[in-house]
């Protein structure tokens, strides 16, 4: 094999390889091609010429039909396999139909007979030398589009992953969060197993993976940042497999090689280094390859929004420290453990507290009269309701400075992000002047009703005399006109007793004693009595109880008139024809206590507020109208209250209401007690 080139190579038209075993003809076509600026390389054999075509790649090949050790043919089909862009020109003396069909079919770029004209020649390798470096020319420019093409999707792609980053962190408002749509987005969308953010400040990594890492990928990690990320940053770092805490339970499992690539990327937060931003695989070797540009982006990107989100959280730590600093309500803010008490300026001035002061929680619990403990138990999340907002409301009357003051507070949990017990929260109202207000409007009432009771009994027993014919014998129309005043004398009386019941029941006139009592009897005094009223409408009243029932404690006046009530309200509203029932059931240390009717129903609404105090289910337009000011289950719910006990309605529109209500079982050891 030789190997020639022309006077000045870098002007060279192109290489050829000649594979010829006649020694005349090849000297002849190298100086030749020689003369056209050819680098030629010449081989005897087909063994040489494969092994010289498979190291320099020549353009064009000139080879014989028929070679000593292997014929052109398979020349051709060698070539062709190694390189398909390079031309092959057969040169042959024994050309056939046969032979030619079969060159052209492997590929062969032209077919040329001995004895060879040599301007044939040299055009046909000028033609090929141009159709090579043509086709050439067009691959490495469709390989230039195609990586063009490729790096334009893979831009688009990260853009688009960008902008989704960008539009759920504009409306994040917590780092917390912000942290978290991060990782899941290395995840999810980078396809990393292992995302972290190490906060180099507080040595604790924030982690998200696909699947967990193990001791060995978690030592990684720390080599990883220890070792780049002090190039980052240019200060020291240490990381070690304690700075994952969260992990500690699955660091056992250590069958896995480790991870494969990673990127290692700073993460800033008001241009100053926040920490680190870390990805890594455990499958892909040229992940840091594929990744890391779009990873710095990213970086880049999160760190405006997290200063953005700081910023914001800043501001509403401001904003909110502003308005607790001037709120006119005192506020106090109680860690679970009650180590840490915050009190604003009100709170410390209505619990007496000097400014300098460094209050407890056994201090503030004396002075608000309750049990931090209590308190934590009452707000604890129950078991059979789900309770996304726990509150309380505990009503205190204090005596500060020789003065009696009255506070509401209201007692809540924060929520923790985290899921950990959050921090109580206590707001304290000063309602001394309201109490007030309300006491006189209560005496009040009292007053007047009291003074209003004696005419009104005057009037009624005139009345009665008139209809019993003492001033004379009354005409149809006189009698008629008589009966309707003596019908509303007898309506306003009641008005004027459940007034008093009430501010009785108000200013601490109105006293319960509760003793153990039974319930049976109570139920059948109130069915006995209410038979004859029922009479009118047709309505039938019917009791469910048990057999044995507990003994309750209770006032048995006090329970005969809320069983009264109900029954009557359920007699007003409800239509001819139809049944009341009366029903009890024992739940736990309870017993409840149901009075069912099929009447109107109570609209959703009304249904929050039926129990205050002059209510009205309808106005005098309705046709299911009825007498009243709505002062009758105002007072039954004072007095379920004052037993102990809760009271609440379920109605449907059009098909009924019933009203439950609860009284405490007796303790066999135990007499009587207050209400």
């Amino acid at each position: 094999m030789t190997n020639t080139e022309p006077e000045n190579p870098e002007a060279s038209a192109g290489n050829v390889l000649i594979i010829d075993d006649d020694t005349a003809l090849v000297e002849v076509l190298t100086q030749m091609l020689l003369e056209e600026g050819y680098q030629i390389d010449t081989c005897n054999t087909g063994d040489e010429g494969i092994e010289s075509f498979r190291r320099r790649r020549h353009q064009v090949v000139l080879t014989d039909l028929r070679i000593g050790d292997m014929s052109g043919i398979e020349v051709l089909r060698r070539i062709k396999e190694i390189n398909p862009q390079s031309a092959v020109i057969i040169l042959t003396g024994y050309a056939s139909t046969e032979t030619a069909v079969e060159a052209v079919r492997l590929g062969a770029n032209d077919y040329l007979t001995k004895p060879i004209r040599m301007l044939d020649l040299i055009k046909s390798v000028r033609n090929q030398m141009s159709a090579v470096r043509l086709a050439t020319r067009v691959t490495e420019l469709n390989k230039a589009v195609a990586e063009e093409r490729d790096k334009l999707r893979r831009s688009v792609a990260e853009l688009s992953l960008l902008k989704r980053l960008a539009e759920r962190m504009m409306s994040i408002l917590s780092f917390v969060e912000g942290f978290e749509v991060i990782l899941n987005l290395l995840v999810e969308e980078v396809e990393a197993d292992v995302a972290v953010i190490y906060n180099i400040n507080k040595a604790t990594a924030r982690l998200s993976a696909s699947s967990k890492p193990n001791l060995t990928e978690l030592e990684q990690l720390s080599r990883i940042i220890n070792e780049r990320g002090a190039e980052l940053l240019g200060s020291p770092i240490r990381c070690s497999v304690k700075d994952f805490p969260e992990l500690e339970g699955d660091m056992k499992d250590d069958s896995r090689n480790g991870l494969l690539s990673s990127v290692i990327v700073p993460l800033y937060l008001e241009e100053r280094a926040y920490g680190l931003l870390v990805a890594a695989s455990r499958r892909d070797e040229q992940f840091e390859a594929n990744w890391s540009e779009f990873i710095a982006k990213l970086s880049r990107d999160s760190s405006e929004f997290l200063t953005r989100i700081k910023r914001s959280v800043e501001r509403q730590r401001h904003f909110t420290a502003a308005v607790v600093e001037h709120t006119l309500d005192g506020i106090i803010v109680i860690d679970p453990s009650g180590s840490e008490v915050l009190l604003n300026p009100v709170a410390r001035s209505m619990l007496d507290l000097p400014p300098d002061a460094v209050p407890s929680i056994e201090v503030v619990g004396n002075r608000l009269n309750f049990e931090l403990d209590e308190i934590w138990e009452e707000l604890a999340p129950r078991a059979d309701k789900e309770m996304k907002h726990r509150n309380v409301v505990l009503h205190r009357e204090i005596a500060l400075k020789d003065q009696t003051t009255y506070y509401r507070l209201n007692l809540s949990v924060l929520p923790s992000e985290e899921n950990e017990e959050g921090l109580l929260l206590i707001v304290i109202h000063d309602v001394t002047k309201e109490r007030s207000v309300e006491e006189m409007k209560k005496q009040l009432i009292s007053n007047i009703t009291h003074e209003v009771r004696t005419p009104t009994g005057v009037i009624k027993e005139f009345i009665a005399l008139i209809q019993d014919g003492v001033a004379g014998e009354l005409t149809d129309a006189q009698r008629q006109y008589v009966n309707i005043m003596h019908s509303n004398i007898d309506r306003l009386q009641r008005l004027i007793q459940n007034l008093l019941d009430l501010a009785r029941a108000d200013t601490g006139g109105f006293t319960l004693l509760l003793k153990p009592t039974e319930l049976k009897p109570i139920i059948e005094t109130v069915v006995a009595s209410m038979e004859v009223k029922l009479a009118r409408k047709n309505i039938s009243i019917s009791v469910d109880m048990s057999a044995e029932l507990p003994l309750i404690y209770a006032d048995r006046d006090a329970v005969i008139q809320i069983l009264t009530n109900l029954v009557d309200n359920a007699f007003k509203y409800s239509p001819n024809d139809t049944s009341i029932t009366i029903s009890t059931n024992v739940k736990g240390a309870r017993v409840e206590i149901s009075v069912a009717d099929q009447g109107y129903g109570i609209a959703p609404a009304d249904q929050e507020v039926i129990f205050t105090r002059f209510h009205r289910l309808v106005d005098q337009d309705d046709p299911r109208f009825q007498e009243g000011v709505g002062l009758g289950l105002a007072l039954v719910k004072d007095l379920v209250t004052r037993h102990g006990g809760d009271i609440w309605v379920e109605s449907k529109e059009g098909v009924g209401s019933t009203f439950h209500f609860t009284l405490q079982i007796a303790a066999e050891d135990e007499e009587h007690r207050p209400a």
